[in-house]
């Protein structure tokens, strides 16, 4: 029923693996990241003709370009290498995996060539990998621009060059792929801020490696895995009071729509009862679309609930403000959005009391809210999203 968790690594941890597995692999985990690389490039071009294009960098991540390209030029593929990198200076297993290249009669050229008059069936990216920690410029730049421009599918081997493998942010400019292969595991920067619109499709191959057994994971891709426990059937001998009842608050004048979409999610979901406490006194009585949602006065709410969300569309009134105290005072289950947010952050006594909660809290902010509650910029919370919502987390004890 349920895909198994994929686990997420940031480059330590990816690291960490490494240094354990490097000097017992075999073959090396290069061999098995080219030879991955191989196997999913061929397998989208097995309907299409032309030769392969094939750009590597001057590390790690161009050693699996060679490979890549050793492997394909075996399977009988037409395979064209540029690379803009210096040869001596290649690290030693790179370096092996370049003279391999050339020994199986591979040729290298030192520019990007024009596409052969039938177009190019597939062009790869192995430039630069997770390492990269400063803006590409020059010419690698240049040939990231025009890779970027043809129309074919293009691979990034481990990760699209020119992103941060941590945060999804942009080093200057960065390779835009149909297709992402990454190696051993997830990582962040293909999941956040600029990795969705550049990484494309995601192929994750573990070469064979099991993370875990050398590495706690960072995280997990959020999937219906991870909530297997809370996604079981329903029993026959059972009824909607066997299931939880959500309590929404929220829904000032003009926003009622926005605790109304929170109540009846939370029903699709698998609440038994919903009961939404809307602000606005002139809100409808019945919710035409979910009319099994029962709409109470929103102090009435945490009398009847089992978990709270507060926040959809809840103004920053007075009585917003109480109601937030209110739910923080409760022992029930929170999840804090929009305006919860927004009010918690410009009322600084909520503070220590939120942060001394026991139930469990969920902050959901978007950039900007989570800016205003760390006191900073909305650019600053973009410029690292994982450690923005740790440091969140951690302050306000969610």
């Amino acid at each position: 029923m349920f895909e198994p968790l994929q686990p997420i690594y940031g480059v330590a941890g990816i690291r960490a693996i490494e240094d354990q597995v490097l000097p017992h692999a075999e073959p090396s985990l290069m061999e098995r990241a080219g030879r991955a690389a191989a196997e999913e490039a061929f397998r989208l071009i097995m309907d299409r003709s032309g030769p392969v294009l094939i750009a590597c960098g001057p590390g790690n991540n161009g050693g699996d370009g060679f490979v890549m390209a050793r492997r394909l030029l075996q399977a009988k593929r037409n395979v064209k290498v540029a690379f803009a990198g210096d040869f001596d200076k290649l690290p030693a297993d790179a370096k092996a995996a370049c003279t391999a290249w050339r020994d199986a009669g591979g040729e290298i050229t030192s520019e990007l060539p024009p596409p052969p008059a039938e177009g190019w069936a597939l062009v790869a990216d192995a430039l630069f990998g997770i390492g990269l920690g400063r803006p590409v410029e020059g010419r690698y730049a240049e040939w990231i621009r025009t890779l970027n421009t043809l129309p074919v599918p293009r691979i990034a081997v481990d990760i699209p060059s020119g992103l941060d493998a941590d945060t999804g942010r942009i080093l200057g400019t960065a390779f835009r792929a149909t297709h992402t292969l990454t190696f051993m595991a997830l990582k962040p920067g293909l999941l956040t801020l600029n990795g969705p619109d550049h990484a494309g499709s995601l192929i994750v191959r573990n070469l064979d490696i099991v993370p875990g057994t050398y590495q706690p994971a960072d995280g997990h891709l959020v999937q219906p895995g991870l909530f297997r426990e809370h996604l079981q059937p329903r029993l026959y001998n059972t009824h909607k009071g066997t299931y939880g009842h959500v309590g929404v608050i929220g829904g000032a004048p003009g926003m009622t729509g926005a605790a109304l979409l929170a109540g009846r999610a939370a029903l699709k979901l698998g609440a038994g009862r919903v009961f939404i406490g809307l602000i606005d006194q002139h809100a409808p009585a019945v919710d035409p679309c979910q009319p099994e949602i029962i709409l109470r006065p929103s102090d009435l709410i945490l009398e009847q609930a089992s978990v709270l969300a507060v926040g959809p569309g809840l103004g920053r009134s007075v009585m917003a403000t109480s109601l937030l105290e209110r739910a923080i005072a409760s022992k029930l289950p929170l999840v804090l959005d929009a305006d919860g947010l927004n009010l918690l952050a410009i009322e600084p006594g909520l503070h220590p009391r939120l942060s001394a909660r026991a139930a469990p809290t969920l902050l959901t902010p978007h950039p900007a809210e989570a800016g205003r509650l760390l006191g900073t910029s909305v650019t600053a919370v973009q410029a690292d999203r994982v450690q923005s919502a740790l440091t969140l987390a951690t302050r306000y004890n969610a």
